[in-house]
């Protein structure tokens, strides 16, 4: 029975295009059930069912909307990380050995040498003696290394 905050609409009229009416409404008497009128009734239901493909349409829309806006305001706190060729950088030590992490041991290891950009926010590493890392690493997993 509640509207649904990305589509606007209740479930129950999304599928079957009418409202719901509420037990409580029945017993206690309301002005549906008081001006109940089986022929205009069945002439609204039809109605209803051909509206129901543009109000699932608007619906839908609806949805893309706020779908967009939350992925904007999620996409607003994040922050970007990128390097270049030559910048040190270090290695999140849960992503490369996670068996080794534990309560007391560092979070970041390294510095390493970004290598080459194999595409925005994907990186080849090197250890500082130019032995070469077999993985790619993304930048959410590296952090620039000061000296």
């Amino acid at each position: 029975m509640t509207p649904r905050t990305s589509t606007g609409e209740n479930p129950f009229r999304m599928a079957y295009g009418t409202e719901a009416l509420v037990p409580v409404e029945v017993g206690l008497g309301s002005y549906r059930t008081e001006v109940y009128n089986m022929e205009t009734n069945n002439f609204g239901l039809r109605a209803n069912v051909d509206l129901l493909e543009e109000e699932r349409e608007a619906a839908y829309q609806r949805n893309m909307k706020y779908l967009l806006q939350a992925a904007q305001y999620y996409d607003s706190n994040i922050k970007k990380r990128s390097f270049g060729v030559g910048d040190q950088v270090l290695r999140e030590l849960a992503a490369s050995m996670p068996t080794k992490q534990g309560k007391l041991q560092p979070n970041w290891e390294g510095p390493y040498k970004a290598t080459e950009v194999i595409r925005p926010g994907t990186y080849k590493l090197e250890t500082l003696t130019g032995e070469a890392i077999k993985n790619t690493w993304h930048a959410s997993r590296l952090r620039k290394f000061y000296q």
